[in-house]
Order: structure tokens, then C-alpha cells, then sequence
């Protein structure tokens, strides 16, 4: 007969087992679902604490670059920015235990203000946003200018021409293409449209006719050096009258071919110089003499704040065939216009009619044969020079971020960012 008291006991022994396991199971899940909640949460207020130290850094945007020239950038680099995002991340996470985080890695090459991508997004965002520089007010105009503003002003220095984002970087201005689109009869606003840098030229940079009512600036012909890229106002002015003279130079000639009345007094005064078949030679070359004479006259009205239609008619023509060949006459064709002074007492002959484009908008018309990459270069250019000038004689603007990416690890888990300026405010 079997001892059932063992059979009993063997089975008390098997129940404790199994209890035994099912609670160091059930522990086990427990802990692991502790452990799995805290990782969660450790995870989220990494991923939400790694954005909020990202933006703390965007916060430190330049106050000089966003009020005067509308740019959201940051002044730092890889290991500067990756420090401070530490101290970041340790005031938070230095006082847990449980937490355990790397040192973070940062890279901002391709945040830097000086991509052309970069500037080019930001300019496009000032743009469409209807933003403006700050201004002199009229109480304060008088005060705030000095003597300096009045005189030319050139950089010779060398390590600050070379330290200029446009340095090394040679373009050529296409007039002719500009002077075809407007004998096709484009008008102005087709030509110069709706191109973001152009529109952001004419709001935020003085030319040597107008300042605008900009506060101070190193150049007064900021917009005359974006089209030269001389860093000497005397010839970047002087570069941009020729072209202006260069382009009107060839709309006028393109108006003298056109023009039977004015081809039929050239013929007249060329036969009398070289009769025969030479005349046809003697005229191209007095229709040449009279377009650039006239050209040199437009320049000198631009000069006056007066206006210069792109494409002329016989009303706005101002010079007749004897003021070109030096026979003393100051008369305007077909009537006897008063002679007008324009800049520096330069005497000019007025037209019959004086309507058309002013100075600026020639210039607007220069800088659309530019391309542009060149313009945005040089825009940074002349924000560099202002700032060394007026803020900080060590500022570059490459050491300026739009935004950076960087990664770091907590609790062997890593986490990777990317913050920035999306928005205009």
C-alpha cells in the first residue's frame, strides 16, 4: 500500500515552485514595464528638451543683422554651440541619477549665413513679409549725421577685402541683352520684375541719389557697389555712370536708325564732310558721335533728379546735330530750351518733354544684368562692411548661422536634431 503522505507532499513542493516562478515572473514584468515606462518618459523629455535648448540657441539671433537688414542668424561655431547646448542639457539633467548623457556633437557648415542658399531663403522671407529697415526720423536726421557721411569713402585695407563673401568671385554686367529686351519694347517693370534680391536692394540700400532715409552706412553708394564690386566709391560710382552712359548709348543710336528725319540731317552734314560713297561711312560715324553725346547729356539729367525715358521719341530728344558737331549751340531739337545744371554744376540741355525713369530705376535696370549669385554676394558684402563699421571691427558674417543640427546620446539612446529659422517675425 503507498504512503500517501509523500504523494501529498511532493505536490506542496511542485505548488511553491510554480508560485515561486510566477512571482519572480510577475516581479520581472513589472520591473520591465517600470523600466519600459521610464524609458518612455526619459525619451520624450529627451526629444522635447533636445528641441527646446536648439531653439534657446536660435534665440540668440543678432539684434543689429534682424532690425537693420531683417536676417535671423547667430553668431557661433561647431564647438561654441555644442558647449552651450551642454550646459543646456546638464542644468536639466544634472541633478538625475538615473539619467546618464553624452557630450553633444554639432555642425553648422551648412546653416552658415554665407551660403548663398541660406541668404537667398532669408532675403526671399524679408521680402514677402513687407519688412523694412529702421529710418531716421526728421527730428533726428540733423544729429545723427556727421561730415564723414558726405565724402568718399574706399577700403584699401587688404584683409578686409579679402575677407569680403564676394572676394575672388569676378561677373560681368550684360547690357547688350538689356538694351535688346528694350528695343522689343519690354517696359520697366517687365524687365526688372519681381526677383526677390532686386526688391530687397531697393528697399535696404542707399544709392548715391538717394539714401532713402537709411540710418548711417559706410558707403552711400551701396547700390552702385553691388553692381561694380568696387570697394571705393569714387570708381564704383564712376563704373556705374558708364554703364548707364553704355546702355543709353545704344538705345539712343537704336533711336537714331529709326528715325528717318534724324538719319537724313546726319547724311547731310556727312556728305558735306566726305562726299561721295564715304558719306554712308562719315554718317554711321555721326550717329554714333550724336547717340553717345546724348548719352552723356541723359547722365547729366539723371544727375538733376530728372527722368530719362528708356526708349525716346522726337519730344524727349534733347540735342540737335549742332551741338554734336561743335557749332556752339545750345538749343534743344526743334525748340529753344533752357540750359539746366546738373550735378556739380554740370550744364546739360533739357528736352522738350522730361518724363521717363529716374536714376534709381536705371540702376534697378543695371543690377537685372547681373546674375544672382553676384548680387546676393555682394549684398552680403555691404552687411559686412556696415557691420565692421558700425558694430564690431572683427564681424564676419560666416561666423552667422540660419540654423544648426546636432546629436547627442541619454541613456545610450541617441538623439539627432535639426533647428531653423522657419518662420519671419
Amino acid at each position: 500500500m503507498k504512503d500517501l503522505s509523500i504523494g501529498f507532499s511532493s505536490k506542496k513542493g511542485s505548488f511553491a515552485v510554480f508560485a515561486l516562478m510566477a512571482f519572480f515572473s510577475i516581479t520581472i514584468l513589472i520591473f520591465a514595464s517600470v523600466r519600459s515606462a521610464g524609458n518612455l518618459a526619459i525619451g520624450s523629455v529627451s526629444y522635447g528638451f533636445g528641441r527646446l535648448w536648439g531653439k534657446s540657441i536660435l534665440a540668440e539671433y543678432d539684434i543689429f543683422l534682424k532690425e537693420r537688414y531683417g536676417l535671423m542668424a547667430f553668431l557661433g561655431d561647431d564647438i561654441s554651440t555644442a558647449k552651450k547646448i551642454d550646459i543646456y542639457k546638464d542644468y536639466s539633467f544634472g541633478d538625475k541619477e538615473y539619467i546618464e548623457s553624452s557630450d553633444t556633437s554639432c555642425s553648422l557648415k551648412e546653416y552658415a549665413l554665407t551660403e548663398k542658399d541660406n541668404m537667398k531663403k532669408q532675403i526671399e522671407k524679408i521680402v514677402l513679409s513687407g519688412f523694412v529697415p529702421q529710418r531716421y526720423e526728421d527730428a533726428d536726421r540733423s544729429e545723427d549725421m556727421t561730415e564723414g557721411e558726405t565724402a568718399d569713402r574706399r577700403i584699401s585695407s587688404r584683409w578686409i577685402i579679402e575677407g569680403l563673401p564676394s572676394y575672388g568671385k569676378a561677373d560681368k554686367s550684360y547690357l547688350a541683352g538689356l538694351a535688346d529686351k528694350i528695343k522689343s519694347g519690354i517696359s520697366l517693370s517687365g524687365i526688372v520684375g519681381n526677383a526677390a534680391a532686386d526688391r530687397y536692394i531697393s528697399v535696404f540700400f542707399k544709392n548715391h541719389m538717394d539714401d532713402k532715409d537709411l540710418k548711417e552706412t559706410y558707403f552711400r553708394c551701396e547700390t552702385e557697389y553691388i553692381i561694380s564690386g568696387e570697394p571705393d566709391e569714387a570708381k564704383a560710382r564712376k563704373n556705374t555712370a558708364a554703364k548707364i552712359k553704355t546702355l543709353r548709348n545704344m538705345l539712343n543710336l537704336y533711336y537714331l536708325y529709326t528715325c528717318s528725319e534724324k538719319r537724313e540731317i546726319a547724311m547731310a552734314a556727312a556728305s558735306a564732310v566726305t562726299p561721295g560713297p564715304a558719306a554712308l561711312l562719315t554718317q554711321a560715324v555721326i550717329l554714333e558721335l550724336w547717340a553717345y553725346a546724348e548719352a552723356e547729356n541723359d547722365l547729366k539729367i539723371l544727375y538733376d533728379k530728372k527722368t530719362v525715358p528708356l526708349l525716346k521719341d522726337d519730344t524727349n530728344w534733347a540735342l540737335s546735330i549742332e551741338n554734336v558737331l561743335g557749332n556752339g549751340s545750345l538749343q534743344t531739337e526743334e525748340s529753344a530750351e533752357k540750359e539746366d545744371a546738373g550735378e556739380e554744376g554740370t550744364s546739360y540741355i533739357a528736352p522738350k518733354v522730361m518724363r521717363g525713369e529716374d536714376y534709381s530705376s536705371y540702376l534697378s535696370v543695371l543690377l537685372c544684368g547681373i546674375s544672382e549669385d553676384t548680387k546676393i554676394m555682394r549684398i552680403m558684402d555691404i552687411i559686412q562692411i556696415n557691420m565692421k563699421y558700425l558694430y564690431s571691427d572683427t564681424s564676419l558674417l560666416k561666423e552667422y548661422n540660419t540654423g544648426l543640427r546636432y546629436q547627442f546620446n541619454v541613456n545610450g539612446q541617441g538623439y539627432e536634431f535639426e533647428i531653423v529659422f522657419t518662420y519671419f517675425e
